[in-house]
């Protein structure tokens, strides 16, 4: 007998989230909701909540099969809408497009792109929150990789950093030597924060003195 496997309720409800933020980019992306008005139908918006839904389970994982099984599809549509180039999607969508015309490749371009504006938006959130922290607690090398980081797209591997904080240096450190023993990829600028802080520590200097 073969167990299945849920998610964690939580996750679910995570993605749920991030489905419905993909889902307000996807409209700035069409025009706005007035443009919608121009609209035939707005059938489109469960072709787009599927390519979200399948975009966000690959980002978790999941192989095409359990991706289609998961939200009831064929394994041709969901690699249909998983492979569509987004840069074709947006020319497509500049031009004449009516809710007739947005079938599931284009549901998943634009799903990829709504995608990307949202991780964008909430890495941009991010820097700025973690920033606001670091100037109350007069962390001035925190404030500055933030503000060399921007802009950057999460995760970020050695050489993404290496290209924006070469030149910087950290209490006299070079911080191309400190990004040589952080830990990657580094998944958010928080957790960047986090790894400097830790490479600081044991080179035996306090990451909280400025």
């Amino acid at each position: 007998m073969v167990m299945e496997i849920k998610p964690p309720k939580d996750i679910d409800k995570e993605r749920d989230s991030q489905v419905l933020q993909m889902l307000v980019e996807a409209i700035k992306i069409l025009g706005g909701p007035k443009k919608l008005i121009l609209f035939r139908n707005l059938t489109w918006i469960t072709s787009l909540l599927r390519a979200s839904y399948a975009l966000l389970l690959k980002e978790a994982g999941y192989t095409y099969e359990s991706i289609a099984e998961e939200l009831g599809l064929t394994r041709t549509t969901v690699q249909k809408m998983l492979t569509a180039d987004p840069d074709a999607v947006l020319k497509k969508i500049k031009g004449e497009l009516s809710g007739d015309e947005i079938d599931e490749h284009v549901a998943g371009g634009l799903a990829r792109l709504a995608y990307k504006a949202m991780r964008t938006r909430m890495i941009e959130d991010e820097i700025k929150s973690v920033s606001e922290t670091a100037e109350v607690l007069g962390v001035e090398w925190a404030v500055k990789i933030l503000q060399m980081i921007k802009g950057l797209d999460f995760p970020v591997d050695k050489s993404d950093l290496m290209e924006r904080l070469r030149d910087i240096y950290i209490f006299n450190i070079p911080a191309s030597d400190i990004l040589e023993s952080l830990t990657y990829p580094i998944s958010s600028p928080a957790i960047l924060i986090k790894e400097i802080a830790r490479v600081l520590r044991e080179k035996g200097i306090h990451p909280s003195k400025g």
